[in-house]
């Protein structure tokens, strides 16, 4: 039994297009669950400032801290690492985004890093779906017109 070029391509692009769609639709619920969990984070801005001083270190770096206010009036403060200090554009008044439900922790960018992981992963299988059903109709009309 012989099989034809045109089946075989539309069978590959068959099987990639429901991988594709069908790995989206299950990204896509690992993203609405990790936006559930993660919760809400409000927008406000923060200042950056030395650390205290370390008493075992007198004559060490005293490093960086972030410091924001709340909605509430509440004023936090956690370290910043080198790596988030370059990272800044406006070091010197940065964009801060705390967590409603624990003001305590905050971060320098809206969406944590496995949102925007979680993201592009579902705009790659998305794509790949797309992609692959419209090269299964392409063939489809390539396939009848020979």
């Amino acid at each position: 039994m012989s099989v034809d070029t045109h089946d075989l391509l539309g069978l590959v692009f068959e099987v990639f297009t429901w991988i594709g769609f069908g790995c989206a639709v299950v990204v896509l619920l690992a993203m609405l669950i990790a936006r559930a969990a993660d919760g809400s984070w409000i927008e406000t801005h923060g200042v950056i400032v030395d650390g205290p001083v370390d008493p075992e270190r007198p004559e060490g770096p005293a490093g960086r801290e972030v410091r924001w206010m709340t909605e509430a009036a509440e004023l936090y403060s956690r370290p910043v690492s080198d790596a988030e200090f370059d990272a800044l554009r406006d070091p010197e008044e940065p964009n801060v985004f705390y967590a409603r439900r624990e003001p305590s922790r905050a971060r320098f960018t809206r969406s944590a890093d496995h949102a925007k992981a979680l993201r592009l992963l579902f705009w790659v299988s998305f794509g790949i779906g797309v992609v692959c059903s419209v090269a299964s109709i392409v063939l489809l009309f390539v396939a009848d017109a020979a």
